[in-house]
């Protein structure tokens, strides 16, 4: 979460991680040093690369939704095709997002990987972050030797990313080093809503049951059925928007030293 916030929070790479606000004041983020970050207006997209060095980590992360054009890519629902040729429909703002900057993203990330052989690559972001850290991460592990079995995807509230097929491959590719952490009554991991497309989630769900931290472990079907015992068990009437903002006890990422701006 704090890497999340982190890319919330428009790091200036000339400013260091001086830059991320209160993200980066605490201690477990000593040792981190930003690689590169990426700020475009067409498709959206703004991120970070770093490498934590204590905890032998690479990481990307996504920035959430923090400016207002922003919302366009949130409301671009309807699927376009993850590998052209195939049915195989994923969130197309997200899809689009991601694939504007994946090729320097890609670069970056194969020359840390050389230098830094035994780090992990963690990949992360919350919301729109969450969707664009697992799309990066599945396209990335398709393109780059050696990747997936250093990966990592960690996601705060993210919302239904693709269809079953997508679901499928994913679950195939990263499902098993994928935690796709959920706070209780989280509005936006139910969207978009079953009646607008027919997506659903892929694996492995951590669904924060309480404020005292207890955790259910979920698991999703490839069918497109989600595990009922999860964050699914909650009527979406009973959901707020102050669970969306509420993850580990951190501050949510709108409210560290971010830019709102066009």
């Amino acid at each position: 979460m704090r890497y999340s916030i982190a890319a919330t929070s428009f790091v200036d790479m000339s400013a260091g991680l001086a830059g991320c606000g209160q993200a980066c004041s605490v201690s477990d983020m000593h040792g981190v040093m930003l690689n590169f970050t990426w700020h475009i207006d067409l498709p959206l997209s703004d991120g970070l690369i770093a490498v934590h060095h204590n905890a032998k980590e690479i990481v990307i992360a996504w920035a959430g939704t923090h400016r207002y054009r922003a919302l366009i890519t949130d409301m671009a629902v309807f699927p376009l095709p993850y590998i052209s040729g195939t049915g195989i429909g994923v969130y197309g703002g997200f899809l689009d997002s991601v694939r504007g900057v994946i090729d320097t993203v890609a670069k970056n990330l194969e020359q840390l990987m050389s230098e830094y052989p035994s780090y992990m690559v963690i990949f992360t972001g919350h919301s729109k972050g969450g969707a664009e850290a697992a799309i990066s991460a599945l396209d990335l592990v398709r393109r780059i030797e050696g990747l997936q079995s250093r990966a990592r995807v960690w996601t705060f509230g993210e919302p239904r990313l693709g269809d079953a097929q997508f679901a499928a491959l994913y679950n195939r590719r990263l499902g098993n080093v994928t935690y796709r952490v959920t706070s209780y009554a989280d509005p936006i991991v139910a969207m978009p809503p079953k009646f607008l497309v027919d997506y659903c989630h892929h694996n492995t769900e951590l669904w924060l049951m309480n404020e005292e931290g207890d955790i259910y472990v979920g698991q999703n079907y490839t069918d497109c059925k989600e595990d009922s015992r999860a964050s699914s068990s909650i009527d979406f009437y009973d959901r707020s928007i102050q669970w969306h903002k509420n993850y580990l006890g951190l501050p949510p990422p709108d409210h560290a030293n971010a830019m709102f701006s066009w």
